[in-house]
């Protein structure tokens, strides 16, 4: 009998030991949701690459669970000397909060090094002032096709084109850097072509080195807001023109060589000329 009632007794006591911790543990979870913290949240959508100012974003108040890691609590901190001092490194759609994570500071002494992605590299390619002067600017989204003539099994030379970059940040269209404010009086020289610097994986870096070694690059702008990245497909001479040949092979070889050497040649004074301006 008394063993019975000290058996109750113990259940009785783990009993409401268990309720006190769960009254604990909810007392808690309602402690940690009423407390509040101010975090920055995109105040319209920002796209990617953009100087952030105090019209694209707004304080915010919510639950301390809710705050996203590496959050900001103040628009201040995104000032000095009040001057604005990050960039978006990804896009931001409205009322997504803001976090150190994907923002990268902004600084003019450290040129165009300092507005390259973390986990990308920059590379430098030479377009015609026609496809780029009043169409490509910095913080430009473009994809890169690739046009080269190669021999066929058959013997007889074609010609192809195929996209060899989607998606890339646009850096730098001349000395217009992106996220440096740029000199009013240093215009784009328009009687010459135009160094474009986007922003590329180590991969598409390889791809974009081969395709203009061996052929001929054009750039695609796309809109800000497209993402997408496509199936690539070779489109053939043949698929536009049936039965189509390309009759210059040694001519047309040579004269691919020779224009290519002139235009690294150019595509290296005109990035010395931006260079020494910086």
């Amino acid at each position: 009998m008394k063993k019975n009632i000290v058996i109750v007794f113990i259940l009785a006591v783990l009993s409401a030991l268990f309720a006190t911790l769960y009254l604990y543990d909810i007392g808690q979870q309602n402690k940690s949701m009423s407390e509040k913290v101010k975090v920055i949240v995109a105040n319209q959508r920002i796209e990617q690459g953009k100087i952030i100012t105090d019209s694209m974003i707004k304080e915010k108040i919510v639950p301390k669970q809710y705050a996203q890691p590496k959050y900001i609590s103040s628009i201040k901190e995104f000032y000095v000397n009040n001057e604005p001092v990050y960039i978006s490194i990804v896009p931001f759609e409205e009322g997504e909060q803001i976090t150190t994570s994907k923002i990268s500071s902004i600084t003019s002494g450290f040129g165009l090094a300092n507005t390259i992605p973390n986990d990308k590299k920059a590379i430098t390619l030479l377009f015609n002032n026609q496809e780029v002067n009043g169409i490509i600017s910095s913080g430009s989204k473009v994809d890169l096709i690739s046009i080269v003539e190669y021999e066929a099994k058959n013997n007889q030379y074609e010609e192809a084109s195929c996209v060899v970059a989607q998606n890339l940040l646009v850096l730098a269209v001349g000395n217009d850097i992106i996220g440096i404010a740029k000199n009013s009086k240093e215009d784009i020289n328009v009687s010459v072509n135009i160094p474009v610097t986007v922003a590329v994986s180590m991969e598409e870096a390889q791809k974009i080195v081969l395709a203009q070694e061996k052929g001929i690059l054009k750039i695609v702008l796309r809109p800000i807001s497209d993402n997408l990245i496509q199936q690539n497909k070779i489109i053939k001479l043949n698929d536009i023109y049936e039965n189509a040949v390309v009759k210059t092979k040694k001519q047309s070889a040579i004269q691919s060589n020779t224009e290519m050497q002139k235009r690294q040649k150019e595509l290296n004074e005109i990035i010395n000329k931006y260079s020494q301006k910086q």
